[in-house]
């Protein structure tokens, strides 16, 4: 770290968000220290690419817990939810996300965002470079047979990256371009471990892994400019605040390092990025002054997936998880979706209850004993899709404290998921899509079988709002707390909506980049000015 003993910003979290911030404003010469919950893996040597060795809720790698995998997870209290997906560790959820890096649908940031859809292209253009956002050249059978099936289904072609009507398209992803087409050493293998931590090509440095998640790109960057210290293992447990001149401003915060040891760390900027969860259980475990918006209006694009056996071989484990997709603006996007055995066996036959099936399915809901025997031997020939659904923010679905439970931290988070009519109508109509699909693509109908999945954390957003006044959200257009002065978010919590159905980490990039911005045209002059630096 440069030589002074307050840094200028402060990043509670190295995931998705604030790994970015981090790197952009360490580029410009300010100060940066971040605390992170988890450790920092080492991808060749602590990917085991074995599903439930990473992907586990108790004590896989990819778990939301305590570095020690011998100590229980962090709790947290599910109402109206099955899994909660969360991840503690530089890079946060994309260390496991799939790579797919689409733009938000531009009607739903014109919908009731505070800013311009116009404006946040540049940020995405950035964002695209930095990783790279790539479009696949070279496509995996499975995604082959979807995109047959698309186009046999009637949809057409559409080029992105700003999608304003249905259609299919090539997945842009934040994944390196396939080594075959470059070099043996340096690129995608297309080797089917996305989900699972991506540790290829075999013998490439951490950085230069093949799916960029923050732990591949933006983090080493941050640290590379000598402006950065990034401390693991150190879960924030308040926000501290003062007044000032008759406002609230904040001045750091205090957490716990992994032998439990408290610290307070002081900042003239603080960036939470905990995520949609963990930012505004901070919040409210902090006693922060603040709206009624605070943990409200959580979004998580319920997903479903469809599934069809084929007479031929369409290698569900091979290939980018995903290197196509159908977009359906206002409901949400259908894509093609590489899983191993156990994830498929999870995924597509362990949803909801058996009900009677009315739909272009045969069955529909959880698939057990010998049925599920013969469809898993079927598993090579089997083509998963998909849906996310574009979903309401509901005021019903929100994050508080649990008043019963609570880990070494603060009262654990009390996640309430209640999904609109609108949001139940969306999904139906995207299933519908996803049979057509397969159907069409060659499936066996006799096969179609539709999860009918519960409710899941994965896409979670929007519990602290970006919003013009206090009275409509939590943070204002630059993402600063309208409550206190010096604290900003940069995490999927500050999305208005739900992106129109899209995947939201490139736009939580996009905008996270922007804050970076906004904080140094607001903080950096006065800062370097008095720090005595250029």
């Amino acid at each position: 770290m440069p030589g002074y003993n307050i840094p200028d910003v402060l990043v509670v979290g190295m995931g998705g968000g604030g790994a970015v911030v981090a790197k952009e404003l360490a580029e410009q010469g300010l100060g940066v220290v971040a605390l992170e919950a988890g450790a920092w893996l080492e991808p060749a040597r602590d990917f085991a690419g074995l599903e439930w060795e990473m992907m586990g809720q108790i004590d896989s790698v990819f778990r939301w817990g305590p570095i020690d995998r011998t100590r229980p997870p962090w709790p947290r209290v599910r109402d109206g939810l099955g899994f909660a997906i969360q991840t503690a560790g530089v890079g946060g959820n994309t260390l496991h996300y799939g790579g797919n890096s689409p733009r938000a649908y531009p009607a739903a940031v014109q919908m009731n965002w505070p800013i311009d859809y116009g404006e946040l292209i540049p940020f995405y253009e950035k964002v695209e470079a930095t990783l790279p956002v790539v479009v696949p050249d070279v496509i995996a059978p499975k995604d082959a047979a979807f995109i047959e099936g698309c186009e046999r289904a009637g949809l057409s072609h559409v080029p992105g990256p700003d999608v304003f009507g249905a259609g299919w398209r090539i997945q842009p992803n934040a994944i390196l371009p396939v080594a075959s087409k470059h070099s043996a050493r340096d690129g995608c293998t297309q080797c089917g471990g996305c989900l699972v931590g991506c540790r290829n090509p075999d013998g490439a440095r951490a950085d230069r892994t093949a799916k960029r998640g923050t732990n591949a790109s933006y983090a080493p960057a941050a640290l590379a400019t000598g402006n950065c210290e990034i401390r693991t293992g150190c879960f924030a447990t308040r926000v501290l605040v003062e007044e000032r001149a008759g406002r609230v401003r904040v001045r750091g915060v205090r957490y716990r390092d992994a032998n439990g040891k408290v610290f307070e760390q002081d900042a003239e900027v603080v960036v939470l990025a905990g995520g949609a969860v963990e930012t505004p259980r901070l919040w409210l475990a902090s006693g922060l002054p603040g709206s009624e918006h605070v943990g409200r209006g959580l979004t998580t694009h319920w997903f479903d997936y469809v599934v069809g056996i084929f007479p031929r071989e369409v290698g569900p484990d091979l290939g980018q998880t995903s290197m196509a997709r159908a977009d359906f603006p206002g409901d949400g996007f259908l894509e093609s979706q590489g899983a191993g055995p156990l994830m498929m066996a999870l995924l597509a036959y362990g949803g909801g209850w058996p009900r009677p099936s009315t739909g272009p399915w045969a069955t529909r809901g959880k698939v057990l004993g010998s049925d599920l025997k013969r469809r898993m031997e079927a598993y090579r020939h089997t083509l998963m899709i998909v849906c996310s659904v574009d979903d309401d923010a509901s005021p019903d679905s929100a994050v508080t404290l649990s008043p019963d439970v609570r880990d070494e931290h603060n009262p654990a988070p009390a996640i309430r998921y209640r999904a609109t009519p609108e949001t139940a109508a969306r999904r139906d109509r995207l299933a519908r899509r996803a049979a057509e699909i397969l159907i069409a693509a060659g499936a066996i109908p006799e096969s179609i079988h539709r999860a009918d999945a519960p409710p899941s954390l994965v896409h979670q957003m929007g519990t602290m709002r970006m919003a013009a006044a206090p009275a409509d959200g939590v943070v204002d257009d630059a993402c600063e707390a309208h409550a206190a002065d010096g604290l900003f978010i940069a995490d999927a919590s500050v999305l208005p909506n739900g992106l129109g159905g899209a995947n939201p980490t490139l736009t939580i990039q996009a905008v996270a980049t922007r804050t970076a911005g906004k904080i140094a045209d607001r903080y950096f002059g006065t800062l370097q000015k008095r720090a005595g630096r250029p």
